[in-house]
């Protein structure tokens, strides 16, 4: 007897195709990987031919013998790292993945324990259950016959019915409540997993839990899942910055999609840049109050959407009504003014001192809630990163009800994205503005009141603050001074072992070079003509020229690209030199409590800990702190311990 792949029913050996559905008999997998149909599985589970595959999992038709019905088994296989020999059931692990290949198993299997709770729910599919064998894992599940919703809106023509879409909306959300209920988050709501079953009652399922994570989750590692489109920002940045709000922005993204035809724009770039249109805006037909919800779900910054999936449900059955974000903000500002001014009523009436005091205590120990965002310019994963991320944890430490969201980029993203930020009105609350234009810095909120702080008080370079920053949109974290940079070999003898010159004499009949990139610099300090070009000095084989006139900044270039000739660098100690601010921060937008918040950190940032933290790495590219305790314990090392004596001398 003969089992047919495709249903399951049996027949005589003497068909080569079955005489019940008409499924030739071939016994060749879809591809050679795949387990050979009529395969045994478990004692009990006869597998057909795969119907699907992905990333991390191929599915077959399966007949259990045990119950007699037709079921689902889910393998897992990871092509990029697992490989089958074509007729076998073993598979084969590359054994320089090996550690990856026990950690996604093991994600996979507990996809199946996650699934296994909600067996009889009605949006989740149900399993029966999991297993290993042939070096791998298996999930046994129900069959779904149907199609995703992905599938089914291509039919549509990419627009489907309102009604249907708030119906399968409402579905996917009793699933993901149930989820959450359970402290999981699901992680990768989108069309291609949601399943629209076929029958005679239509039933929504939402699939693929293979992405969910325990919102408790203490797991070191956890794949970032992203979706381009239905992933809300905090999902590029962070898997412990995750919760219910990251799946409702998923699900609101899908209800988009769904009444539109149109995805929405990454998340990331909404952060820069909003300009994801309304719903309304697409088709006059969508109500206000469903456009307002729609969007209310996909909210940039997670506080602003929906506090539960039932809230967000609740509001597209026009059990809610829901007001444009902009409104909404407008209407938290103002009750939050509110606040304010009658706590302060109410100090009033317990008396003035008391008021002061508290005012005082709450100055110094307290912030209101405020989720701010901080850009600076980095490559993600330097050192730069890490020292600020340090920073950040510290804050949010003494801070908690402060959620800070930082982002870094290359330089060459950098002044960009802020200019298009600042055209937008939409500035981070806090950001790295060296060099940034003077339209951005126009947009910038003033900063005086930081230069007044305990931590201002210890970099005595801001004595000179506002000779040199009139407008006070920038407070500077670091300096750079002037430097010679000398060649030795065979060109000069002069003693360089206090590291210091007065002026452009002391290098006697040696050429002269100045560096382009710190020019400003240069000529503050010096009025003579440059008698060589940069180039005659940076040439490694060949060098012309003896001295280049440059920045404390130029220090970890020189050294790396220089390396056929001894050197020295020396400082300018002369009556009258001059030095510049860098490394500047400067203060966005934001409401009052976040700017308070943002203030707060800046003043950090200017003190002795977190100066010393900032600029482990940036010191060694020259940009000294203008923390005076900082800078005296990083004078210590070679390169700035000539400075000790003369870096008060300076001017700016």
């Amino acid at each position: 007897m003969r089992r047919c792949f495709s249903c399951f029913k049996e027949f005589t050996d003497e068909f080569e195709v079955c005489p019940h559905c008409g499924t030739v008999v071939d016994y060749t997998p879809v591809e050679p990987i795949h387990l050979l149909p009529g395969s045994i599985l478990a004692n009990r589970y006869y597998i057909g031919k795969a119907v699907g595959s992905g990333g991390f999992g191929i599915i077959y038709r399966a007949w259990d013998y045990k119950l007699e019905t037709i079921v689902a088994v889910k393998e897992f296989f990871v092509s990029r790292i697992m490989t089958r020999a074509q007729g076998q059931k073993e598979v084969i692990v590359n054994r320089k993945s090996h550690q990856e290949y026990e950690y996604r198993k093991e994600r996979f299997l507990a996809e199946a324990r996650t699934m296994a709770k909600f067996g009889t729910h009605r949006n989740i599919p149900n399993v029966f259950e999991f297993f290993e064998e042939n070096s791998t894992a298996y999930i046994v599940m129900e069959l779904l016959e149907g199609q995703t919703l992905k599938e089914y809106m291509i039919e549509k023509g990419g627009v489907v019915d309102k009604e249907f879409a708030i119906m399968v909306t409402r579905e996917v959300g009793k699933a993901l409540t149930s989820l959450h209920q359970a402290g999981i988050i699901h992680r990768d709501v989108a069309p291609d997993n949601i399943y629209l079953c076929s029958g005679n009652e239509l039933k929504i399922k939402l699939l693929d839990l293979g992405a969910a994570k325990l919102a408790d989750s203490t797991d070191k590692v956890v794949d970032i899942i992203l979706k381009p489109g239905y992933s809300p920002a905090e999902q590029y940045e962070n898997t412990n910055n995750i919760g219910p709000w990251t799946d409702i922005y998923a699900l609101g993204a899908t209800l988009y999609v769904m009444l539109t035809g149109t995805k929405p724009e990454e998340s990331t770039n909404r952060k820069i840049s909003d300009t994801v249109p309304y719903p309304r805006e697409l088709d006059p037909t969508i109500s206000e109050n469903l456009s307002n919800a729609v969007m209310k779900a996909m909210a940039v910054e997670k506080h602003m959407r929906f506090s539960s999936v039932n809230d967000f449900i609740s509001a597209i059955d026009k059990n809610r009504k829901v007001i444009p974000i902009k409104k909404e903000k407008k209407r938290r500002f103002r009750r939050r003014l509110i606040g304010i001014v009658a706590a302060i009523l109410i100090l009033a009436a317990g008396g003035f001192l008391i008021y002061k005091y508290y005012q005082d205590k709450r100055s110094v120990q307290y912030l209101d809630d405020a989720d701010i965002t901080i850009w600076y310019c980095a490559e993600s994963g330097s050192d730069e990163e890490v020292a600020m991320q340090a920073v950040i944890d510290d804050f949010t430490e003494v801070y908690p009800n402060v959620k800070i969201d930082a982002e870094c980029y290359p330089e060459s993203e950098y002044y960009k994205k802020l200019e298009d930020a600042a055209e937008n009105g939409e500035l981070p609350t806090l950001f790295e503005s060296t060099g940034v234009s003077e339209s951005v810095l126009e947009e910038a909120e003033d900063i005086s009141s930081i230069l007044k702080s305990d931590q201002a008080k210890d970099c005595h370079f801001l004595e000179y603050y506002e000779e040199y920053y009139q407008d006070k949109k920038c407070v500077p974290l670091g300096i750079e001074v002037p430097v010679a940079y000398v060649i030795t070999s065979g060109y000069t003898s002069m003693d360089y072992s206090e590291r210091t010159f007065t002026g452009l004499n002391d290098f006697g009949d040696a050429k002269i070079a100045y560096d382009d990139d710190y020019i400003d610099l240069v000529k503050k300090n010096f009025d003579k003509e440059a008698s060589a070009a940069k180039a005659q000095f940076m040439n490694d084989t060949s060098n012309e020229c003896a001295v280049m006139i440059s920045s404390s900044m130029a220090l970890n270039k020189i050294k790396s690209e220089l390396t056929n000739y001894e050197k020295e660098y020396v400082y300018f100690s002369g009556k009258d030199a001059v030095a510049m601010f860098t490394y500047e921060w400067s203060i966005g937008d934001g409401n009052k409590s976040e700017m308070a918040a943002a203030k707060r950190l800046l003043s950090w940032m200017l003190g002795n800990k977190y100066q010393d933290i900032l600029m482990i790495s940036r010191c060694s590219d020259g940009q000294i702190p203008v923390n005076s305790e900082c800078f005296n314990s990083k004078t210590e090392t070679k390169d700035y311990e000539p400075l000790r004596e003369i870096y008060k001398d300076y001017s700016f």
